[in-house]
């Protein structure tokens, strides 16, 4: 059972090794929408944004939309 275990796992890691995969859309800067400038800025300031701690891990595709998450890994 183990053995097949194994055989099917390197199977799937090879099959997946050969496929290629086409960037659509990248970003540099993860940003976020805030209602105005000032609200934004004073999160800059007082530290409750950091844009450097986001860390997108998660991508779904839904229809025409595409879902993005960034777990809060900091304060």
């Amino acid at each position: 059972m183990a053995a097949k275990f194994l055989v099917f796992c390197g199977l799937v890691s090879l099959a997946s090794a050969t496929i290629k995969l086409q960037e659509i859309f990248s970003w540099n800067v993860v940003d976020w929408n805030y209602p105005d400038q000032f609200s934004k800025q004073q999160a800059l300031r007082t530290g409750a944004l950091i844009p450097e701690n986001a860390l997108p891990v998660g991508i779904e595709r839904w229809r025409n939309k595409l879902f993005v998450s960034v777990p809060r890994w900091r304060s």
